[in-house]
Formats: C-alpha cells, sequence, structure tokens
C-alpha cells in the first residue's frame, strides 16, 4: 500500500504528567507567546517518554518506557489532575511489551496498538484499569485505532488481505455497541483507513485508489470526497477538530504546498512556512515543524498563519506533536548531548 501504509504505521512512544518542573527548553517567541515548558514527571525507573494525545483539558496520553529488556517494557499511560493512571501493555501471549497511544478522550479512556511477535498490530483501548483487544471483521490479520472521541467511538482501520498480502478496510468501532467494529459504507471500492474521529462523529478516511491516497468526510454511512490542492496525488491525513482538518499533500510536479488545512469551508489552504504538521485543536490552533532547513524549529499556527515558533535550545531539543483545546501544547524534549526523551507540555505565558 501507498499512503495508507505510511499513515497507519507511524509509531510514537509518550508520556505526560501535570505540575512537574520546568527546565530549560527553547521557547523562542515570535508574535503571540512566550511558551513556557514543563518536564512531566515519571515513575522511578522510567527512562523515557513523550506526549501523543491529549483529551483537550488538561489530559494527556502517551507511553512510558523502562527500556526494551525491561519487565516492565513500555506502558500506555494517563495523566489528568496530578494522577496517574498505568495501563501497561497488552499482557497477552504473543504480543510484545509496548503499545502505542493515538488517542484520549474526556473520559480517561485510551486508544492505541498492541504489536505481536510477529510484526502485526491490534487495536486496543483502556478498560478496567488495562488495555483490551478491539474486534476486526472476519478473517482479519490485523487491524489498527487512530482516534477517538469524547463519545467513545474509536476509529482506524483492520487488515483482511491473504497470503502476506494487506488490504485495510476503514472502520469504526461504535460506543452504543460495545464489542462491535463495522466497516464503513458509501466510500469507494477500494482500500482505506480512518484515520481521526470529530466530535460530532465525522470521521476523517484516507482512501487508497488508482496509485493516489484521497481524503473523504464520513458521517452516519454517508461520505464525501474532499476537495485537494490542484496537483495533489497523495494526501496524508493528520488530525480533525472542529470541522477543520490538516493533513500533508504531495503533488505529481513535486511542487507545492506540503502542509495543508481544509477549513470548514472545504477550501485547502496553505500552511504558512510548515515543512510538516501534526496536530490541530477545536480553535483551528496547528502544531508542527516549519521549514527551517536545520530541523529545529516547530511551529504554532493560528488557521494558516504562523503565529509563534520554538526552537532547540543549546542544552535541549524538543518536538511538538499535539496541540489541545485548553491552548497547550504537548510532545517530547531531551537533554543535548545524550538525554532520553522526556514527556513535556508548553503553556502560553
Amino acid at each position: 500500500m501507498s499512503g495508507l501504509t505510511r499513515g497507519l504505521l507511524s509509531t510514537a512512544l509518550v508520556a505526560t504528567m501535570v505540575g512537574a518542573t520546568a527546565p530549560t527548553v527553547a521557547a523562542a517567541e515570535t508574535r503571540a507567546c512566550a511558551w513556557t515548558p514543563a518536564v512531566l514527571a515519571m515513575p522511578a525507573g522510567a527512562l523515557a517518554g513523550d506526549v501523543s494525545a491529549t483529551d483537550g483539558s488538561g489530559g494527556y496520553a502517551g507511553t512510558i518506557s523502562y527500556g526494551a529488556d525491561s519487565v516492565q517494557g513500555a506502558r500506555a499511560t494517563l495523566w489528568k489532575d496530578g494522577k496517574l493512571t498505568d495501563y501497561g501493555y497488552l499482557n497477552v501471549p504473543g504480543y510484545q511489551k509496548w503499545v502505542e497511544v493515538l488517542g484520549v478522550n474526556k473520559a480517561g479512556t485510551v486508544a492505541g496498538n498492541a504489536f505481536r511477535d510477529t510484526g502485526p498490530s491490534s487495536a486496543v483501548r483502556s478498560r478496567n484499569g488495562g488495555l483490551e483487544r478491539l474486534p476486526e471483521l472476519p478473517g482479519a490479520s490485523g487491524s489498527q485505532a487512530t482516534g477517538i472521541n469524547d463519545r467513545g467511538d474509536i476509529v482506524g482501520a483492520v487488515d483482511t488481505g491473504t497470503d502476506g498480502t494487506s488490504y485495510w478496510n476503514p472502520v469504526i468501532w461504535p460506543a452504543d455497541k460495545p464489542g462491535t467494529v463495522v466497516k464503513l459504507t458509501g466510500l469507494p471500492n477500494s482500500e482505506g483507513a480512518a484515520t481521526g474521529i470529530d466530535q460530532d462523529g465525522t470521521v476523517l478516511v484516507e482512501v487508497d485508489k488508482n496509485f493516489t491516497t484521497l481524503p473523504y468526510l464520513w458521517k452516519a454511512g454517508r461520505a464525501r470526497a474532499v476537495r485537494v490542492p490542484a496537483g495533489a496525488t497523495d494526501v496524508v491525513t493528520r488530525g480533525i477538530s472542529n470541522g477543520r482538518f490538516i493533513g500533508q499533500v504531495t503533488y505529481r510536479s513535486g511542487n507545492g504546498a506540503p502542509s495543508v488545512l481544509w477549513d470548514r469551508d472545504g477550501v485547502p489552504r496553505a500552511v504558512s512556512r510548515a515543512a510538516d504538521v501534526t496536530g490541530i485543536n477545536r480553535d483551528g490552533r496547528i502544531v508542527g515543524r516549519t521549514d527551517d532547513p536545520d530541523w529545529r524549529e516547530f511551529g504554532v499556527w493560528r488557521s494558516s498563519a504562523l503565529e509563534s515558533t520554538l526552537s532547540y535550545a543549546p542544552d535541549r531539543g524538543l518536538e511538538i506533536a499535539v496541540a489541545s483545546d485548553d491552548g497547550t501544547i504537548a510532545g517530547r524534549s531531551w537533554k543535548i548531548p545524550g538525554g532520553r526523551d522526556e514527556p513535556t507540555v508548553w503553556t502560553c505565558r
């Protein structure tokens, strides 16, 4: 597969905690904000972590790692109101001792993926203090969860390929029908993956067809194609919130704006100076990496306009991954030289 494989198989180490100490992470402010960082606490013995999801109201989720060969492995974790909740990994024979977290809602339910010893992934969610596998379509060889909304609906994809060939189907695990998985209908008869879900139930979908990957919006059994920039051949979607979504675009000519915002009017707009966008909140605040050639500058955008930047300091690196509805942004930072990833939240002061 092309775009679906790229999007679905991106992984992240994650973690966070509220109310920890603030190091001297660089926070270069260009206009509106002086971004103040706080490294979030991890349990004793944890080696690394970063933030990969937020509930939008002060809760953060991700994975903390105790080391590849450790008994504890890498564990799904939620931090909210100063409390750490350790969901562990999928403790089932045949699975590796690590998990990725790609979404969390206000109820504290995390969604993500566990990985088998042989490689394929299984979609998981948190329940009763641990992780459980989500159901799959008949004949499935793997699955991935990519997002969750506050209602508890989880979206992703299920692989029903045969003879070693993948074939991904976009699916939803509906909150009002526990223990079920539903393939999304009304889309082109081709491979696809649901990559995010809005609070109103609108699902962001990537469809692979005729050697292109294009976005669709799906809701209540109906799908509609989304307008793409002229000359676009592939769109890798990166997030949806409050009727807006973002993505990375490649072009037939090799030239064109790589990072694009689709606002509520459906018109694609270039995100100024963005090389790679990774998150969007309900107010249209976007985070990602700028076009700085050293790859050491990250941006915060209001809609498509660059609002402020954060850069490496001589003694500390950083990477911004998510934008929360409460105005914070989060990701990871590390000491230079030789430091391990530390979960970090930045607040606009």
